[in-house]
């Protein structure tokens, strides 16, 4: 992964501040969800632009993230909440993609009733 972040144009590190809620967010659920939203509208201007995107989630752990925001210069009250590497594709992706399966987490017409068919 270290070599794919170093060769990327670019890092994209959207940052919140878990302390500044919407009012009634229980553990910032609405903001969780706006960050979701934000990320998707990037993604999907990129990608209207010819230009790739991939989510890295190894810089949100916990670790990385504190030595990510030291060397950024990052204040204490923000922490990572998604990190994009953005750049124009030169071919096929070459990253591991982890996929679910869409039984693990589809019901039908129940909870019980698990998968779609």
């Amino acid at each position: 992964m270290a070599r794919q972040i170093l060769s990327s144009s670019a890092l994209l590190f959207v940052l919140y501040d878990p302390h500044r809620r919407a009012p009634a967010s229980e553990n910032d659920f609405l903001g969780a969800i706006s960050l979701g939203c934000a990320m998707e509208n990037m993604w999907l201007m990129a990608n209207s632009l010819g230009i790739g995107v991939h989510i890295v989630s190894s810089l949100s752990e916990s670790r990385v993230a504190r030595s990510v925001m030291e060397m950024l210069k990052v204040p204490d009250n923000f922490v990572i909440g998604f990190t994009m590497r953005l750049g124009y594709p030169v071919g096929q992706a070459n990253y591991l993609r982890v996929r679910r399966d869409l039984n693990d987490f589809t019901h039908r017409n129940g909870f019980e009733n698990k998968g779609l068919g």
